[in-house]
């Protein structure tokens, strides 16, 4: 189960500051305070995998979050940092989308359930995932229409995660499954 909130470099909002600054591959190795953090230079070795490139320990500061509070990027995330008049920024923010299908659980009522992520073994076939917890879950297409429980347990859906507006974001999952279309027509 995706427990923690994904994060991704979005090189598009410093392609508008850069100007033909230097960029540089680096690794967040950790925080230092506020929007800011520690980060070494990487690079591609043969064989494609990245590799620190010497032990120069950088100072970045990460322009996706505020300078008021403290960063949530966790360490080893690799970003593409562009050199601003001496000042490294890198712009690396949550991921709001990813999507994994889970298998139903139980229902909690209210259009909440208790749901696991499953890996595909084969044409239309899941497992659960090694290691993957169980979490809660909101469908969608109850929250407005009744008392729920209407998915049955073993249904497998596609769950979204959603990064909420709390300071960290935490993760919510939602799914859409229309259990009352055929009682609607």
């Amino acid at each position: 189960m995706i427990t923690n909130v994904l994060f991704h470099d979005a090189l598009s909002h410093l392609a508008q500051a850069d100007g033909m600054s230097g960029l540089m591959l680096v690794r967040l190795t950790e925080l230092e305070t506020g929007n800011q953090y520690k980060a070494r230079p990487i690079e591609f070795d043969e064989d494609g995998e990245t590799q620190f490139a010497g032990t120069k320990t950088l100072a970045v500061t990460n322009l996706a979050e505020p300078a008021d509070t403290d960063g949530s990027v966790p360490a080893n995330t690799d970003a593409i940092a562009v050199d601003l008049e001496g000042r490294w920024v890198v712009f690396v923010r949550p991921d709001g989308g990813a999507v994994f299908p889970a298998k139903v659980i139980s229902s909690q009522g209210n259009g909440a359930y208790t749901v696991r992520e499953q890996v595909a073994t084969g044409a239309g076939t899941f497992a659960d995932k090694q290691g993957a917890a169980t979490v809660t879950a909101y469908n969608l297409a109850e929250l407005s229409l009744g008392p729920g429980a209407g998915v049955e347990s073993n249904t497998i859906v596609p769950i979204t995660t959603l990064a909420d507006t709390g300071n960290p974001p935490t993760l919510r999952y939602v799914f859409d499954h229309p259990v009352y279309a055929k009682y609607l027509s």
